[in-house]
């Protein structure tokens, strides 16, 4: 016995396709935003590595100028002790000179004082 409540087998696969091609729809409408969203996120990676390209590029330029700057830097500094060195030496050197002189000027002055006042010095 057939339950009046039943719906005939013909309508109830026709609303179950129905409702498969409508999920089919929505499917494909998901399909079609999340391909926009793929695009679109493509698009930005891409420009970004463009952006990171233009950085390495600036960069690069800016790392050669100041390897550039920091080569003279250290050509000056050397340049700079190599004049105090030589500075320091001259000055050393005429500090013994000086001192020698002295050291002679003392020793004749003796001399002259033994042979003077033998007496006093001996």
């Amino acid at each position: 016995m057939e339950s009046s409540s039943q719906v005939p087998p013909s309508c109830s696969h026709e609303s179950h396709f129905d409702s498969l091609e409508a999920s089919f729809v929505d499917i494909k409408e998901e399909q079609r935003k999340l391909g926009q969203q793929l695009e679109k996120l493509s698009l930005d990676m891409k420009m970004g590595f463009d952006d990171i390209k233009e950085l390495f590029a600036a960069h690069d330029e800016r790392f050669k100028l100041l390897d550039k700057d920091v080569r003279l830097l250290k050509h000056q500094v050397n340049n700079n002790i190599n004049v105090a060195s030589g500075v320091i030496q001259a000055t050393m050197n005429d500090l013994k000179s000086s001192a020698q002189d002295v050291v002679n000027a003392t020793e004749v002055s003796m001399d002259v004082d033994r042979r003077l006042r033998p007496h006093v010095m001996k």
